[in-house]
């Protein structure tokens, strides 16, 4: 009996085991596919805004990136996205053309911070958009960078993801 009763407990011993590092590995495949996912729709986004449509503007939480991308399904054809960071998450708002609120996605969470950047040439890279001093023509917009750069730092581990992404070019 003292044998069954043994090898019972290292049985249980390893089944245990075995399952608490299933449920790890699969803590940590569900957050790398939030990682990409988040990452496939900033590229998605961004490789599709339309022209002068790309702003960065400062609120009380952070930076506010807004951009227009067409999208066939959306009334009026094209949507208006915001990214920003809302209580340590990055967050995406999708509006049609009306300005109606069609869905808030949060792309990522325990994001301890987002940092953005937007390329152009002869000026280098810059963390406003339009550039500070940029004389703009009235009714007009600045035109869009000719890349946007993303650093995601998070919360979990100190580690940060970055993306640079290259818009579509624009007849300038």
């Amino acid at each position: 009996m003292a044998i069954f009763a043994l090898i019972g407990v290292a049985g249980f011993t390893m089944l245990d085991q075995v399952l608490r590092t299933q449920r790890q590995t699969e803590g940590r495949l569900e957050r790398l596919a939030d990682m990409q996912r988040a990452m496939h729709l900033l590229t998605l986004d961004f490789s599709q805004a339309s022209g002068s449509s790309v702003t960065a503007k400062l609120n009380e939480v952070g930076r506010v990136i807004e951009l227009r991308r067409h999208a066939a399904e959306a009334r009026g054809g094209s949507v208006t996205l915001i990214y920003e960071m809302q209580e340590g998450s990055l967050v995406r708002d999708v509006y049609d053309a009306s300005g109606q609120l069609l869905a808030k996605q949060t792309l990522l969470e325990q994001v301890a911070a987002v940092e953005w950047q937007f390329y152009e040439s002869g000026a280098g890279w810059t963390e406003n958009w339009p550039p500070m001093g940029t004389a703009v023509l009235p009714g007009k917009s600045a035109p869009n960078p000719q890349a946007v750069a993303v650093t995601i730092n998070l919360t979990v581990g100190g580690n940060s993801l970055r993306r640079v992404v290259l818009l579509p070019a624009e007849i300038r």
